[in-house]
């Protein structure tokens, strides 16, 4: 692995705008085994994002690649995301889920190796979601340019200040990568880069599930019947085939409420449907389609319709509890270098404190207890819902002032407290 000197990248930044060159440039990027990738769209005005701009760099030099040229040869940008997708290539990148999401709809595979800086931050002890442009300077003390955040990269040519600001967002990839295995080796942190690697791997795994779950996510579905939850399925299912074939944000054939308040009614007719508020906003010429979802829901048998949420009913926890138990992760998360965000938070708890209130079933572990999550604070939780640990100030201006000990510990520390006072 390259020193941990700070430098940056060749300066020279390569546009690429042949599909040939770019398989070119995947072919070195499969021998050196890595590289650094971002992306520039724009996602105001469509289904999808509009890609506009691909950053590749290698520890060798930048590239910019087009994929808005059209080539007989193929799609510019084709051979990267296969690239990408091959699990012999490490993708280094900051805040996968677009980069992910690209490959995913563009070589009909996920990524095949991803290692996420933004993540790995947070196995070294940064705030999460941390910044690009924070990141750098915390780790290199160096400032990017000015922002182009606002640019219409859709537009054609590119000047220099945008060129210039795209290479500056993967000339530091590969810097960040090495520098966060290096220090978790220094440290004998190595398990970190296992922890990360199950963290991307669920992330992805979520992300890919989270489009055919979107309706579940809608505000106010919890109150409706199984009935009308078939319902709201087939029409996020119809205002997603509609956006998608027009091109345009689901919002723009109609917004989550809409289809939650014709769910909750379950129209029949046109007349019906356009009595329900907001249903002004359809195009007229929608409706037919629209009622044709919602009857083929009312057909569904009952052993078809989704199943209501299986939450057990249990008390509120007491918000002192939800706080000591804050604390505790806290604590955790410090001593092992993990940022407590990317942990978890209070829902999360209110999760383990129920579980634990309703007998600890092993076969249901939430999440703060499983996989990784349970190697840096599962032990910590449980030991304080059981009643075997205290907090304690030590150091109380410093980052991370509280500190986890069991009870038998601080009872001694308190002891031989008390005796010093007394001796004085």
């Amino acid at each position: 692995m390259p020193d941990d000197t700070v430098s940056h990248a060749p300066s020279s930044i390569m546009m690429l705008t042949r599909h040939a060159e770019v398989a070119r440039l995947a072919d070195q990027i499969r021998r050196d085994g890595a590289m650094a990738l971002d992306t520039e769209f724009i996602s105001e005005n469509s289904y999808r994002p509009a890609l506009a701009l691909l950053q590749v760099a290698t520890r060798d030099g930048c590239y910019l690649i087009d994929p808005l040229v059209g080539d007989p040869d193929g799609p510019t940008d084709e051979p990267i995301w296969e690239a990408m997708a091959d699990p012999s290539v490490r993708t280094i990148v900051h805040a996968h889920e677009h980069e992910s999401q690209f490959c995913l709809q563009r070589s009909g595979q996920p990524p095949g190796n991803l290692f996420d800086v933004q993540l790995a931050a947070a196995f070294s002890g940064h705030h999460f979601p941390i910044a690009y442009g924070q990141l750098v300077e915390s780790e290199f003390r160096a400032s990017l340019g000015p922002s182009q955040s606002r640019t219409n990269w859709l537009r054609r040519p590119l000047t220099d200040a945008q060129q210039r600001y795209a290479a500056d967002d993967v000339r530091w990839l590969f810097k960040l990568h090495d520098r966060f295995l290096r220090r978790w080796e220094r440290q004998d942190q190595r398990q970190h880069s296992a922890w990360l690697r199950e963290e991307t791997s669920q992330r992805l795994v979520r992300m890919q599930e989270r489009d055919a779950d979107r309706w579940r996510r809608m505000s106010g579905v919890n109150k409706l019947s199984r009935r009308a939850r078939a319902v709201l399925r087939e029409l996020a299912g119809w205002r997603d085939a509609l956006a998608e074939r027009r091109n345009v944000p689901r919002q723009r054939i109609a917004d989550d409420n809409l289809l939650v308040a014709i769910a909750a009614t379950c129209p029949t007719t046109a007349a019906e449907l356009s009595s329900v508020r907001g249903a002004g906003k359809l195009k007229a010429t929608d409706y037919e389609s629209a009622l044709e979802r919602i009857e083929q829901a009312l057909r569904l048998p009952e052993e078809a319709l989704p199943e209501l949420s299986r939450h057990r009913s249990t008390p509120r926890p007491q918000r002192a509890v939800v706080l000591f138990l804050e604390s505790v992760l806290a604590a955790a998360c410090a001593e092992h270098g993990v940022s407590s965000e990317v942990v978890g938070g209070s829902a999360q708890l209110r999760s383990v404190i129920a579980w634990h209130r309703n007998g600890r079933n092993p076969g249901r572990r939430p999440d703060l207890l499983s996989g990784w999550r349970a190697e840096v604070i599962g032990d910590a939780l449980i030991r304080a819902l059981d009643g075997q640990v205290t907090l304690r100030i030590d150091r109380p201006h410093s980052k991370d002032p509280v500190k986890v000990e069991d009870r038998l510990s601080a009872s001694r520390w308190s002891d031989g407290d008390d005796r010093a006072v007394e001796s004085r």
